[in-house]
C-alpha cells in the first residue's frame, strides 16, 4: 500500500500507430520514489482506436484519475500543462519516395519562383539599380549604365549571405544551434499544437 506523493509533469507530446497502447511513461515524467515510479510507468492510459484519425487530447485529470484507482493512497502533484496532444501517425510514412521526391521538387520550384519574384520586387522598389551606378560614379567617377563588377558580387553576395543565414554552410558536425529555418518550424508546430489543444474538446479518452 502506498502512502506517497508523486509529482507528474506531461511530456511536449506523443505520437503513436492506430491500434497502439498509450501508457503513463509515453505521456508522463514522474518524480517519486523508484519503487512507485516502477510501478505507475507501465499503466495503460487509452488504445487508440484503429481507425483515429489525426490526435486525441489527453487531459491530466485523466491520468490522475487512473492513477488514483489504481493506488487510492498517493497524492499526486500535477505540473505544469493541462493537456497533452497524442498525434496519430498517418499512413503517408509508407508512400514511395519518388511520389515524395516529386512533392518536393513542387515545393522547391515554388519557393524558388517565389522568393526570387520577391527579391527582384525588393530591388525595383528601391532601385537597386540606379544606387549601384551611382554607387560606381562616385568610386570610379564613369557614368557606367551597367556597372557588372559590382552587380555580379552582390548577387553573389545575396545567395551566399542566405546560405550563411540558414546556417547551410558549415557542416552540421561544427554547429550546434539550430538554423533559423529549424527554430521557426518547431515554432510553427508549437503554435498548431497549442490552437488543437485550445479549441478541441471533444476529447477521445479510453473510459
Amino acid at each position: 500500500m502506498f502512502k506517497k506523493d508523486i509529482y507528474i509533469q506531461l511530456k511536449d507530446g506523443y505520437e503513436v500507430m492506430p491500434g497502439n497502447k498509450v501508457f503513463i511513461k509515453n505521456l508522463v515524467i514522474i518524480l517519486a520514489e523508484n519503487h512507485i515510479k516502477e510501478e505507475l510507468l507501465d499503466l495503460e492510459i487509452l488504445e487508440v482506436p484503429k481507425n483515429a484519425q489525426e490526435h486525441i487530447v489527453v487531459s491530466i485529470l485523466t491520468i490522475m484519475e487512473i492513477i488514483s484507482k489504481k493506488y487510492p493512497d498517493v497524492k499526486i502533484f500535477p505540473i505544469g500543462e493541462a493537456e497533452i496532444l497524442v498525434k496519430i501517425a498517418s499512413s503517408h510514412k509508407n508512400e514511395s519516395k519518388a511520389w515524395l521526391i516529386f512533392k518536393l521538387c513542387i515545393v522547391c520550384i515554388v519557393l524558388f519562383v517565389g522568393s526570387g519574384l520577391a527579391l527582384m520586387n525588393f530591388h525595383a522598389d528601391v532601385n537597386m539599380r540606379e544606387a549601384h551606378r551611382e554607387v560606381y560614379k562616385m568610386i570610379t567617377g564613369i557614368d557606367e549604365k551597367r556597372p557588372l563588377i559590382l552587380q555580379i558580387p552582390y548577387s553573389l553576395g545575396i545567395g551566399f549571405g542566405m546560405a550563411v543565414f540558414f546556417n547551410h554552410i558549415l557542416p552540421k558536425r561544427f554547429r550546434n544551434e539550430p538554423s533559423p529555418m529549424e527554430v521557426e518550424m518547431a515554432s510553427y508546430r508549437k503554435n498548431i499544437d497549442g490552437y488543437i489543444l485550445k479549441n478541441q474538446k471533444n476529447t477521445e479518452e479510453k473510459k
